[in-house]
């Protein structure tokens, strides 16, 4: 079986949880519903290395002793680091992450010192299923570091190379299993060409697609043979500070995820579950009702169908205002400057004409 986890943001209360020892604890009802043969999860936090940073904002950092324990802890084997804070540290700690990775003998993919590590598949066989996966992130995440011939970086969502990478892989393996970083942040609504690139995934013979960034839940959807999970949501997350003063506050449905759960066999996907979580600040609440009430109403959205005018509408209030309500906060307005207040509108005007956000 295989448990797939949503974002794993390691700062703030849970670096502390961490050091501490108090993730046996604190996740201890996550735990036993975790005996799964493979446990997968996007590691969304990169390693200190040097210290020498990106100049990018928020920065998702913390000590590599900090993300080895939690890894181990919930025993994590698989993990996508093809995301937008994968060299937040710069090469310095990606390598650091990667050392660490290695030592714990987790499969990583999705990044890499070059665009031939990036775009490597890996292959991992259980009870005799074998399962190829493969990596991706969307340029309008906003990586620092995109992979190259001789350049370090994330492996770049582009739908003909992923088309690519499918055809190749899919007779090799029994089950293909394709990881996302894409969409619109805090929009619990995947978009009309999310929704047609995922289905061609599995039109082209991929099991799962896995899909997280967003930061909030987003839709399940049966497909033919293949099963879509649009965003699973920030398992472990925090409020973001710059320079101490609090700019990003999270609220319930920032942290509400699901564990998505399959048991694979040689020849189908023989069964499927989720289960809600929430972090509700540096505790684990498995089967939460809140979480459940965010995942029903991100599939009840799903349902109803993903046109243009509707994924405009609920980008609209749900990236641009709610995200802003959200810095209403008194402690986030001090934090407010004249570019954030470009940003806004300038994002206003791209989700009515349904284009992507401001960087």
């Amino acid at each position: 079986m295989i448990s797939a986890l949503g974002d794993l943001m390691l700062i703030g209360e849970w670096s502390e949880v961490a050091k501490q020892g108090r993730l046996p604890t604190v996740a201890a009802d996550l735990l036993e519903i975790l005996g799964s043969d493979i446990v997968f999860a996007n590691l969304e936090t990169t390693s200190i290395g040097s210290g020498d940073l990106t100049a990018k904002e928020p920065r998702i950092v913390a000590p590599a002793e900090v993300i080895a324990s939690t890894l181990d802890t919930l025993g994590v084997n698989v993990v996508n680091l093809a995301n937008n804070h994968a060299f937040d540290a710069q090469l310095a700690g990606f390598e650091e992450t990667r050392r660490h990775l290695e030592k714990q003998r987790i499969i990583y993919f999705g990044a890499g010192r070059n665009a031939a590590e990036a775009r490597a598949h890996r292959i991992v066989e259980i009870r005799g299923v074998r399962l190829g996966w493969l990596g991706y992130v969307a340029p309008d995440t906003r990586p620092s570091h995109e992979a190259g011939e001789g350049t370090c970086g994330v492996n770049l969502l582009e739908e003909a190379r992923v088309r690519e990478d499918v055809r190749r892989l899919r007779s090799t393996v029994h089950h293909l299993i394709v990881s996302l970083h894409w969409g619109i942040e805090y929009c619990h609504l995947p978009s009309p060409g999310q929704t047609k690139f995922a289905r061609s995934l599995v039109d082209e013979g991929v099991s799962l697609v896995l899909g997280h960034h967003a930061h909030v839940v987003q839709g399940i959807e049966e497909y033919r043979n293949g099963v879509i999970v649009y965003n699973l949501g920030n398992l472990t997350t925090s409020d973001h500070y710059v320079d101490s003063r609090l700019t990003i506050r999270q609220t319930p449905r920032t942290c509400s995820s699901f564990v998505f759960q399959a048991t694979l066999t040689t020849e189908e996907i023989a069964s499927v579950g989720v289960v809600p979580v929430r972090d509700e600040r540096g505790q684990l609440l498995v089967g939460d009702a809140t979480a459940a009430r965010y995942v029903e109403r991100a599939n009840r959205l799903l349902d109803a169908g993903v046109s243009t005018s509707r994924w405009k509408w609920r980008r609209l209030v749900e990236d641009v205002l709610f995200r802003t309500m959200r810095k209403l906060h008194p402690r986030v307005i001090s934090s407010i400057r004249p570019r954030h207040l470009m940003k806004f509108f300038g994002n206003v005007r791209r989700a009515l004409s349904g284009r992507g956000p401001v960087g």
